[in-house]
């Protein structure tokens, strides 16, 4: 045998030109980084659903939010002293079941329009209570038509004339509600009236006309011209 030391072979299977240190890491470069990518079916996939859906995706999918409950006949009770047309009531409540409405919401919006319909009838109040002030105070300032506190007899007179002959408490009633009472030209007028009807009582109407005579002798034309006959002026 020679002296001298001869290598070893290497073992079968060994990359050529590799050590020790090379087995004892694993290998080489290429295996490492091969044994480091995770195959498929790893924990890093077990999460993803079929056809690329998320297991939440994949799982029960939400429902739609359920529509609010729409009442077959709303609730409404009105208040006290308001009245209601039925008919405009059916079709105020067939807008809001159109419209989806459910009865709190038709209670809100009700309320809602009663308040402003409210406020716009106390407006119109107010604004009808000022119009008779100023119609009054023009009264008042007429000398023609008033002393300063209200009207003059003369003028009262001429107007109760005409009321108490037409109308009544009917009239009076009207002329109150509506407010022309204190209308200036409604006054005015009603006292021109009376004045030119120029009598103190209302006129009887409920006198008949006195018989008429067809005849031409003397005694039917007195008949006719004065009441009575030639003989029983005689």
């Amino acid at each position: 045998m020679s002296d001298e030391p001869t290598s070893a072979a290497a073992p079968a299977g060994a990359p050529a030109g590799g050590g020790a240190t090379d087995t004892l890491m694993g290998g080489s470069t290429e295996s490492t980084a091969n044994e480091t990518q995770q195959p498929a079916g790893t924990a890093a996939t077990e999460g993803a659903a079929p056809n690329g859906e998320s297991a939440q995706e994949g799982g029960e999918q939400e429902k739609p939010p359920e529509k609010p409950a729409v009442p077959e006949k709303y609730e409404f009770t009105p208040p006290e002293g308001f009245s209601v047309d039925e008919k405009a009531m059916g079709q105020y409540e067939a807008a809001a079941r159109e419209a989806g409405l459910t009865q709190e919401q038709f209670s809100a919006i009700t309320q809602h329009g009663l308040q402003f319909v409210q406020q716009q009838l106390e407006q119109a109040g107010h604004a009808q209570h000022e119009q008779a002030m100023k119609w009054r105070q023009e009264v008042l300032s007429d000398r023609t038509l008033s002393d300063g506190t209200g009207l003059n007899p003369e003028a009262k007179a001429a107007a109760d004339r005409v009321i108490q002959s037409y109308g009544g408490k009917d009239l009076v009633q009207a002329l109150a509600e509506t407010g022309a009472g204190n209308n200036p030209t409604v006054i005015r007028a009603f006292v021109q009236i009376g004045k030119a009807m120029g009598l103190d009582e209302p006129p009887d109407k409920g006198k008949p006309a006195p018989e008429r005579r067809s005849g031409s002798s003397f005694d039917d034309i007195a008949q006719r011209l004065y009441g009575q006959s030639a003989k029983a002026g005689a």
